[in-house]
């Protein structure tokens, strides 16, 4: 009778686990038995790239989905350019944009730096069943049990977290027309406008009727650029203060774990692109302490600089701060930091796009565009072999692992 207990709840104890296992990761096992052709895409390179070395061999020979940008500061010659002037999908890294133009009309007195914000007014972006227990454990982390927060907490949510409801509020407090100038400016034009995600995502839910995602995604793409901006401007503003409207597009709002992996790729393809070297050359005033004052540089990189906490960067950097972003299919980051050996400091961006799913899902589990980016402001044999890379030239020098890339 002991025996067949202890096995019940043994039985019972798997099940749960199981069931808890399956239910956080309910996309991929769908994903495994509906659509195993999507499921196997890129599987050929997952056993290639457990070490960085197997990922600059990816790099290598898929130059389609990578472009990095990597800029010496301090000698200029040694900087790596790989992709640079391929558009590349942004992500959470656009939000750099945000506290920049923040910090412009907090010290031209456009903005109250003592500013409360409501929390029900980040919310009105909230897309349900859209990276949705992520935002709620970000307002948690910052808010508590209040219901509002002081402007200063709001770019923890736009760095720590990537937040897109709270992106979405800030860049409509702070106003489409200004962030967009910033951009502009900054990027010589070279960068699209800031999209706020609830608009991409509203405009998506109510497309017409007998019309799938990805054919209404070539729609838009058809669309200028100066059109798909003022449509999702209009469309998540209408979201967030139209009751009626906001209640038919969530009816019409189907959780992300239900969407085929296909039209979530598509759909992530929407978001602002831009030519990685000018984005890098962009953002470099600020970690430069050349962006409207020190101060106000200073201000931005602090709430960067929790990727720094890590011992191992700490050990090969004496600063480092960084943004990094994943959605499906698309990995970005942005990084400032300076190496402990040389004392050079570096601005990179690194941009994983449109990438094939199953080698997607290995990239986002292990974090390992994070490593490499750390790697290239401190390991000059990495980035001397990430060069080769770049001209398709790996096979030609010593192999990574050799070089003792691992």
């Amino acid at each position: 009778m002991k025996v067949l207990k202890f096995f019940s709840v043994f039985i019972l104890v798997a099940g749960l686990i199981l069931g808890s296992v399956i239910y956080l990761n309910w996309t991929a096992f769908k994903l495994v038995f509906t659509d195993p052709e999507t499921f196997s895409e890129g599987s050929e390179w997952i056993e290639k790239t457990y070490s960085l070395a197997g990922l600059v061999e990816y790099m290598d020979e898929n130059h389609q989905h990578v472009s990095v940008v990597s800029l010496n500061l301090d000698m200029p010659e040694d900087n790596l350019l790989f992709q640079e002037h391929t558009p590349r999908v942004m992500g959470a890294i656009s939000n750099i944009f945000l506290l920049m133009e923040m910090e412009r009309q907090i010290d031209a007195g456009i903005l109250d730096a003592n500013l409360t914000i409501e929390i029900s007014d980040i919310d009105a972006y909230l897309m349900p069943g859209w990276y949705e227990n992520q935002h709620r454990n970000a307002i948690r982390s910052v808010a508590g049990r209040n219901s509002s927060i002081p402007l200063s907490d709001l770019p923890r949510l736009l760095t720590e977290s990537y937040s897109q409801p709270a992106s979405d509020f800030a860049f409509f407090l702070l106003g489409p027309e200004n962030v967009n100038e910033l951009i502009y400016t900054a990027g010589n034009g070279l960068i699209e406008p800031w999209f706020p995600a609830s608009g991409i995502q509203a405009t998506i839910n109510m497309r017409e009727e007998n019309t799938d995602r990805r054919d209404k995604v070539t729609a838009l793409l058809e669309m200028t650029t100066e059109e798909r901006s003022g449509l999702f401007n209009e469309m998540a503003t209408r979201y967030a203060t139209d009751q009626e409207y906001r209640q038919q597009v969530q009816n019409r709002a189907e959780h992300i774990r239900n969407r085929p992996f296909r039209d979530e790729r598509a759909i992530h393809g929407l978001w602002s692109k831009t030519d990685p070297k000018a984005f890098a050359m962009a953002v470099t005033p600020v970690f430069t302490r050349e962006f409207i004052s020190e101060e106000a540089s200073n201000r931005i990189i602090s709430f960067m600089k929790w990727a720094g906490e890590d011992p191992v960067v700490r050990q090969h950097t004496t600063e480092y701060g960084a943004l990094f972003g994943s959605r499906l299919s698309y990995i970005t980051g942005l990084d400032f930091g300076t190496s402990a050996y040389t004392n050079h400091s570096f601005v990179q961006v690194v941009f994983f796009d449109d990438l094939p799913v199953s080698f997607f899902l290995h990239m986002s589990s292990n974090h390992m565009n994070q490593d490499l980016q750390r790697r290239l402001i401190y390991d000059p044999e990495m980035r001397r072999l990430t060069d080769n890379a770049s001209r398709q030239e790996l096979h030609s020098s010593p192999s990574p692992e050799s070089a003792g890339i691992d």
